[in-house]
């Protein structure tokens, strides 16, 4: 639960709509844009999955990052069919999945390759982490 208000707030806290004044009418949005530089030192990456079926697991090598009973039990939880987004706590990370596609989410409907913003291995810098097709 405490993970879940956790998110809420950090989209409400994150997203800033943005608008145009249109010269003949009203103000229109344009796009939405989100401020994640904050999470950057933090242990808190932002999983942004727009995968059509649910997370089940997040492994890197011989660990599981994500799902049930990952590593130390920080991130007891799945990820629904996308789009969607979760905060994972990637404390104790820093270093490992450096290899470049070793970072992978399990779903019912097959694996797909993630990617960290900020590098392979750079969980201490990284604000995101995207998955966007399974293969």
């Amino acid at each position: 639960m405490r993970k879940a208000l956790l998110a809420a707030a950090l989209v409400a806290l994150t997203a800033a709509p943005c608008y145009a004044q249109a010269a003949d009418g009203p103000r229109k949005p344009l796009t939405l844009k989100t401020r994640l530089d904050h999470l950057s030192g933090t242990q808190w990456v932002v999983v942004i999955s727009f995968l059509p079926s649910e997370i089940t697991s997040i492994t890197c090598e011989t660990w599981t990052m994500l799902g049930m009973n990952s590593w130390n039990n920080q991130n007891n939880f799945t990820i629904p069919a996308g789009p969607a987004i979760a905060i994972m706590d990637a404390n104790k990370f820093q270093g490992y999945c450096a290899k470049h596609g070793s970072i992978i989410a399990h779903t019912d409907d097959g694996d797909a390759i993630g990617t960290l913003d900020r590098g392979d291995g750079n969980w201490n810098e990284s604000t995101k982490l995207t998955f966007s097709t399974i293969q």
